[in-house]
């Protein structure tokens, strides 16, 4: 056992990730399907995971995007920029995940499924109002065009027969 995981990480060179699987599955075949004791292992050479040095953009550069971005996409992007979401929690965010007056943004089901609270840069306040104040005057359009749907993705639809009177 200890010859095999050597061997992967000296010879093969793989990844300390990929070591490490192999190690829990050598770990499994002894505890649940052989039911003998793994016991203690020692001169296991490891591999070592590399550092990874992150690509950061500039001040300059992330200002540059924006500034080739249009509306409601650029606030999309400050949104993922400036509160570190997802994009998928970005693009599932309600009016009601914006505390504009406390600067705090809720994220309802990121991920593992968890809700979390990320600070909301102030300079993001006054275009998230535009924002939504645009889908106001939206929604008031559709009311007096007297459309009154709403799409709600995964949920119950009811409907109901038409009637021609």
């Amino acid at each position: 056992m200890v010859d095999v995981l050597t061997y992967l990480a000296v010879e093969k060179k793989v990844s300390a990730s990929s070591q490490n699987q192999a190690f829990n599955a050598l770990l499994f075949l002894y505890k649940q399907v052989l039911k003998k004791e793994f016991g203690e292992i020692k001169g296991v050479a490891r591999a070592k995971r590399k550092p990874d040095i992150p690509v950061v953009l500039s001040r300059e550069e992330i200002d540059l995007i924006f500034d080739h971005l249009e509306d409601p996409v650029n606030l999309v992007a400050k949104l993922l920029y400036g509160c570190g979401l997802r994009l998928f929690e970005c693009l599932n965010l309600r009016v009601q995940c914006f505390n504009l007056d406390a600067g705090i943004l809720t994220v309802h089901d990121g991920k593992g499924k968890k809700d979390r609270t990320v600070p909301l840069p102030q300079s993001l306040v006054p275009a998230l109002k535009q924002q939504l104040q645009r889908v106001i005057d939206l929604h008031e359009a559709d009311l007096k065009a007297k459309y009154t749907g709403t799409f709600l993705p995964d949920q119950l639809v009811l409907s109901q027969p038409c009637s021609d009177e």
